[in-house]
């Protein structure tokens, strides 16, 4: 990964939705209704921006993994949840075939 990417928030809760009120923005003034983990009204981009420029301001983790800064970081991570995939034997392709429509007489119009 490029050392200057802009890194992108994972913000899958719905407590960063509100779905009833666009409030300003407390970074670029525009309205949203996109909520930070501390109910600031930011647009993602703004607070994935905003982290980007503040790359030294202190930093959110979960075990080793940075999660952002501790104003605008990802959702915590969720376990895996376990998958009950059943596994089908594998069928043999069927050759392919040649199809061959019978030939029918038109009558005259």
């Amino acid at each position: 990964m490029n050392g200057d990417a802009v890194r992108l928030l994972v913000w899958r809760e719905a407590l960063h939705f509100d779905r009833f009120e666009d409030l300003p923005c407390v970074l670029c003034g525009g309205r949203t209704p996109m909520r930070s983990h501390a109910d600031e009204p930011v647009h993602k981009v703004c607070a994935e921006q905003w982290n980007y420029t503040h790359s030294d301001a202190p930093r959110r983790r979960a075990g080793t993994r940075d999660l952002g800064t501790r104003r605008f970081h990802d959702d915590a991570p969720t376990a895996s949840k376990p998958t009950n995939v059943r596994h089908l034997p594998q069928r043999p392709t069927p050759d392919a075939l040649t199809l061959e429509l019978p030939i029918t007489e038109r009558k005259p119009a």
